[in-house]
């Protein structure tokens, strides 16, 4: 086990209970979904995410935090768009290509969700959904198959699909994935009218994205077009699993307010053009609120 890297203080950055520092190079198994035990106290735990936090980089401060964590510190009711790219395992694991870290060494190194965590989330987003609000999932084609979010259909109804096209070939057995796709959840009651402004947003999306910002970037051209198309000048948008924090860095440009926090590390440099860094003051619990606010 690599062990936290130490600060210029001399103290260890604290890792969160449920978060697993894991040697690089090193698949979770079947043995950490069971459980393990954790680093400090040798008690048994669930892992609400797998994998190992890569390392944060030099360049602006961005707020670290944990996905669930921060949506229930919010209110209810208190935004009309939160979105949501939880790191999945399961088509990894399903696939079993077993050179994920050769081949993938950044992506290999963010901690994953579990099925039940992703859920969790889902949920608590639709607590913080103001009525008919939006939750905007990013998902891959083998949960897009497995029909994840009909788990979560009881709060979140799937009204619309967004197809991805990153323009760059990936994995698969039989087509290569391109990209992702964005499931549009909508919080009761369902309407159209009112809530989404934009008509223009066509449901297939090519758009190339910088890798080297974050393995795990998406698209700024359409995040900015779906935070134009559900909210108002002033409105809160909320990312709990920011990676990039391209929604962040979109939304202060356009001003909105912003809320999020990402349990890995910071993006290795902030995307270009998309406005300015806002800066992040207090203890780090303060960071879990309102993180970004649009001048």
């Amino acid at each position: 086990m690599t062990p936290p890297r130490k600060r210029r203080d001399g103290a260890r950055p604290a890792v969160p209970p449920d978060v697993e520092l894991r040697p690089r190079g090193d698949p979770p198994g079947r043995a950490d979904r069971a459980g393990a035990r954790h680093p400090a106290s040798g008690q048994l735990r669930d892992h609400h995410h797998q994998g190992r936090a890569p390392r944060c980089t030099s360049g602006p401060k961005y707020p670290f935090g944990d996905a669930l964590t921060l949506l229930r510190s919010l209110p209810g009711g208190c935004t009309p768009l939160v979105f949501f790219d939880p790191q999945h395992r399961g088509v990894l694991d399903k696939l079993q290509y077993g050179n994920e870290g050769a081949r993938q060494k950044g992506r290999f190194t963010l901690p994953a969700m579990t099925t039940g965590y992703i859920d969790q989330c889902c949920r608590e987003a639709a607590r913080v959904l103001a009525p008919s609000g939006y939750l905007l999932h990013w998902t891959d084609t083998f949960h897009l198959c497995e029909g994840d979010h009909r788990r979560v259909a009881d709060v979140l109804k799937c009204v619309d699909l967004i197809a991805w096209d990153n323009l760059r070939a990936g994995m698969g057995y039989r087509t290569r994935r391109r990209g992702d796709y964005l499931l549009v959840l909508q919080k009761e009651p369902l309407r159209a009218k009112g809530t989404w402004r934009d008509h223009g947003i066509p449901s297939r999306w090519p758009e190339k994205v910088d890798r080297k910002t974050h393995p795990h970037a998406k698209p700024a051209g359409l995040i900015a077009r779906l935070i134009g198309a559900i909210t108002n000048p002033g409105d809160l948008v909320v990312d709990p699993a920011a990676g990039s924090f391209v929604v962040m860095h979109v939304a202060n440009s356009l001003g909105r307010n912003f809320a999020g926090c990402d349990i890995a590390c910071q993006p290795a440099h902030p995307p270009i053009g998309l406005g300015t860094m806002t800066a992040f003051h207090g203890a780090p619990q303060d960071h879990l609120r309102v993180a970004g606010r649009a001048e």
